[in-house]
């Protein structure tokens, strides 16, 4: 009999007794037919968590029936060749009862051959340990001046050289006209709310991994030099989540939203945080 991956087919089925988990049978009670193309059928049955291997020269009364080569075969079973995808390309055939068919992959055990180690593992020691690695990313050109402007108490967008449109933080090209970016605005600092997000679960902050606060509001913002959807994403100061109108447009009626400020952390080193939050501007 042919070998495929330095397997035989009957290799596969002379192990499956030993294999057989009784509790993964456990309430299964069907026949499962192979149909291994120039190699031979086998018939397997299954009833109250037991199992009964036979050859036979007919397969077509089980509930379902396998057909393939013996390379699939082999390959299914030492995982060299995916199942899905054999079975999506017609190397695998399936007749029958799909859903019995299904359950195949959980009677067995994993096939080993006869070279590999079997043996129990020693088992490990494991050591929960919460570590902290100092590292830095390379903001790049675009995003490292956005930051800097943040440092320097000024909020800078990319202009559009042929829509306009007006993005911050920057990106180096335009999302909608898909032209390369190359003339910077300062915006704001000031401008008026568009709309708000209030967030009650307690989701990690990105940039630290600390639980922020619930609940907080998560902001639109118009700055000022901006229109239509060119909003500014931030935070609103957490008292003030009841005190704030949001802005909208609607049949070309402008609603304006209520005015806000940034608030600056004295220690600026050039990232978002640089600004605590916004606030209503009185």
């Amino acid at each position: 009999m042919s070998e495929h991956f330095g397997i035989k087919v009957e290799d596969i089925f002379n192990s499956m007794k030993d294999r057989f988990r009784p509790e993964g049978a456990a309430g299964i009670n069907n026949t499962f037919g192979y149909d291994i193309k120039d190699i031979g059928k086998w018939k397997l049955t299954v009833k109250d968590s037991t199992m009964q291997l036979d050859t036979a020269d007919d397969v077509s009364d089980c509930d379902v029936v396998m057909d393939m080569d013996g390379e699939t075969f082999v390959g299914i079973n030492i995982g060299k060749v995916d199942g899905m995808e054999a079975f999506t390309s017609r190397k695998l055939k399936v007749s029958g009862d799909f859903n019995t068919f299904g359950l195949t992959s959980r009677m067995f055990q994993k096939y080993m051959t006869p070279t590999q180690d079997t043996k129990q593992e020693q088992e490990l020691l494991t050591l929960k340990k919460t570590i902290s690695v100092n590292q830095r990313f390379a903001t790049g050109p675009v995003f490292g001046k956005f930051l800097k402007g943040l440092k320097d108490k000024k909020i800078l967008a990319f202009k559009c050289p042929e829509c306009g449109r007006l993005q911050s933080p920057p990106r180096e090209a335009c999302a909608i006209c898909r032209v390369k970016n190359t003339e910077w605005v300062e915006i704001g600092p000031k401008g008026k709310m568009r709309l708000m997000e209030y967030c009650y679960y307690a989701s990690p902050d990105p940039l630290t991994g600390e639980t922020r606060e619930t609940p907080y509001g998560a902001i639109g913002i118009l700055l000022d030099g901006c229109k239509d959807e060119e909003v500014f994403w931030h935070l609103l100061k957490p008292d003030q989540l009841d005190k704030v109108k949001m802005g909208s447009v609607f049949n070309g009626k402008v609603e304006h939203g209520t005015r806000l400020r940034p608030v600056w952390n004295e220690n600026r080193t050039g990232n978002i945080e640089d600004i605590k939050y916004f606030e209503i501007d009185e």
